[in-house]
């Protein structure tokens, strides 16, 4: 199977890119992290007046977020930037959307390549692949259930904390995976930098792996977790200190925040059994891998066959990795109870343990389908849980195109961006320079404006005040609430609001009618297809999706007139 791998990767690597390029706005809680690497990128960090200009200085948050995973995406694409410019494309002029795409992407193959190195650990320690003709099982399974998901691949490329230090999380679950404890020091760096729920995820890996399985010696984890929460503390320190301005450890200010105070209450509440009950169900869409994780847990794939023989030579010692996978699973259980006792639950909370499920229920779905050849059951449970499988990749293609709708202040800062290089083409036929003024408002920061879809002109001023302004100081206004007579509206854009079926209804009563309507109907899809066009389909996928207003752009009234 290993020679499926380099597909299957190409595959993976093109959903995520799907995902990124038909929604290539972000949303405000991957705020914080896409304006900082802007500004790093735009202003440079070597001075306290460079610090000025930042984002977080006139948009704090709640609470202060690290700069260290924005100041490595930074580092990656500045390269991409000389070199970009070498060739006569400046990426850091105009509107800057394509070198968010960049940074985002560079991400998203962060995150992907590290999905690829936690199924290559698995390949690695699985026992019968010394002996198998269908080598890589486990891992092909992996690879077909990731592109199934929809969350974990479209998030990929997407700023959040979470999937900030998702890549560094599996780099670690690689490790423990094949029986490296180091990954503990990955696991405890990680949490005290980017999230401090993958700081207890590594405790419970380490009370797992020690006190119910006797895999390892429980000091030997503490010193583990103690020197990745030392350095991981260090670093943070050190860089976040210097960002913010005064002395600091921001993930520990969120734990004092939103546990020790209770402040994260404010953002709603759920029952202890809402992980259990309703986002893993969210996660898995249908359900195949949380049914395929029991079969999966019961067979170890480092298991060494008949290892009860002690004549064999092959059984004298015990794999390093031995129930290795299981440790992390019940860890993951664990974890998921855990995290259930806070009160603020959120699907994303509980991302790392998504790579892990899917790992098991590989491991489950690849102990089915090596039996294909032992009779009708095994034959029937393979077809059923592959058509699941196709089912639920279909689902995501499809919550990713629905997504896509869903930012609509983008959309609208894009329109108003375009209107705004017409005046300015207007001005240098005339011979004037006048500033221009947009205000942007909460709805519309929160749904896909950043800093990268400014124009970085200097007669262009961008004002996202969140109390309440004198509009009419400003040339254009973009908002979600609708303005008097003194304003001209120019564009609305749209916001998911429903799934529609109607298209579908009337397909089958026109069949119903014409038995030749669906033949018809598909036989254009063929035809579009050969001619290189695919808009009939296009047409029918857009039918499925009902929007509604939400996003208005203004322009002045009085600067109509002039």
């Amino acid at each position: 199977m290993y020679r499926l791998n380099k597909i299957l990767d190409a595959a993976l690597v093109a959903l995520m890119t799907y995902h990124l390029v038909i929604s290539p706005y972000t949303k405000v809680e991957e705020s914080f992290n896409i304006q900082a690497v802007h500004d790093i990128l735009n202003y440079g960090f070597y001075s306290s007046e460079e610090l000025m200009n930042y984002d977080h200085q006139q948009f704090p948050g709640v609470v202060p977020r690290t700069f260290v995973g924005s100041l490595v995406l930074a580092a990656i694409a500045k390269p991409i930037i000389v070199i970009s410019s070498i060739f006569g494309v400046n990426l850091l002029q105009g509107s800057q959307l394509s070198l968010q795409s960049l940074v985002r992407g560079i991400l998203g193959l962060i995150n992907v390549l590290m999905l690829m190195r936690l199924r290559d650990s698995v390949n690695r320690i699985t026992y019968r692949d010394k002996k198998s003709l269908r080598k890589g099982l486990i891992g092909f399974w992996f690879s077909v259930l990731l592109l199934c998901q929809f969350h974990l691949v479209y998030y990929a490329s997407r700023t959040l904390p979470n999937f900030m230090a998702l890549p560094l999380v599996n780099f670690a679950l690689s490790k423990l995976i094949v029986g490296d404890l180091s990954g503990l020091t990955w696991l405890s760096f990680t949490g005290i930098i980017f999230r401090l729920e993958v700081g207890v995820f590594a405790a419970i890996i380490a009370v797992v792996s020690s006190l119910v399985f006797g895999q390892s010696n429980i000091f030997i984890n503490v010193i583990f977790l103690v020197a990745g929460a030392v350095f991981g503390g260090c670093t943070s320190f050190v860089v976040d200190s210097y960002f913010w301005g005064r002395y600091l450890l921001p993930e520990l200010e969120s734990f004092v925040f939103n546990i020790v105070d209770g402040e994260s209450v404010k953002w709603g509440t759920e029952p202890w059994g809402a992980y259990f009950g309703k986002y893993l169900f969210q996660l898995f869409r249908p359900p195949v891998i949380l049914l395929l994780v029991v079969p999966g847990f019961v067979n170890d794939p480092a298991k060494v066959e008949n290892d009860s023989n002690p004549n064999k030579k092959d059984n004298l010692l015990t794999h390093p990795a031995r129930h290795s996978l299981r440790i992390l699973f019940i860890s993951s259980l664990l974890f998921i109870a855990a995290m259930s006792f806070q009160p603020h639950k959120e699907w994303r909370f509980i991302i790392y343990t998504v790579p892990i499920f899917t790992l098991q229920a590989a491991n489950g779905l690849s102990n089915i389908s090596m039996k294909w050849t032992l009779g009708w059951s095994t034959k029937l449970l393979t077809i059923i849980f592959t058509s699941l499988t196709i089912l639920s990749a279909l689902l995501s293609i499809q919550m990713g195109y629905i997504s896509s709708f869903n930012y609509p202040g983008g959309e609208a800062f894009t329109y108003v961006n375009e209107i705004v290089k017409q005046q300015q083409q207007q001005q240098q036929q005339l011979n004037s320079s006048q500033d221009i003024f947009v205000h942007l408002d909460v709805s519309a920061c929160m749904t896909g404006v950043t800093r990268f879809g400014e124009l970085h002109s200097l007669n262009v001023h961008y004002d996202k005040t969140e109390t309440e302004v004198d509009l009419n100081s400003f040339d254009f206004v973009v908002t979600n609430t609708k303005l008097n007579n003194s304003w001209t509206q120019l564009h609305t854009s749209k916001i998911f609001d429903r799934i529609s079926i109607a298209m579908f209804v009337k397909i089958l009563r026109a069949q119903r009618s014409d038995s030749s309507t669906i033949p018809r109907m598909l036989r254009i899809f063929v035809e579009d297809f050969i001619n290189g066009s695919n808009e009939a389909l296009k047409d029918l996928w857009r039918s499925t999706v009902v929007l509604k207003d939400y996003i208005y752009v203004y322009r002045n009234t009085q600067q109509e007139q002039v």
